[in-house]
């Protein structure tokens, strides 16, 4: 049996995101939520936005720590 998921967009997930909130994305992603991570970083350095990422599991966190 295939399950469908419905893709969870990076970009404005991250954008939306609060400091101390956290995003968990499927570690398939991994490379798509790593480069829109720091290019979103990279773009609003200048307001302080900083994102850490780790792997657990399957899944790929994103936290915003400023």
């Amino acid at each position: 049996m295939v399950r469908l998921r419905t893709k969870k967009p990076v970009m404005p997930t991250l954008r939306l995101m609060k400091v101390g909130e956290v995003a968990s994305f499927p570690v398939e992603r991994l490379d798509v939520v790593r480069v829109t991570a720091n290019r979103l970083g990279t773009m609003k350095r200048r307001e302080g936005w900083k994102f850490q990422m780790k792997t657990k599991g399957l899944l790929v966190q994103v936290t915003r720590t400023a």
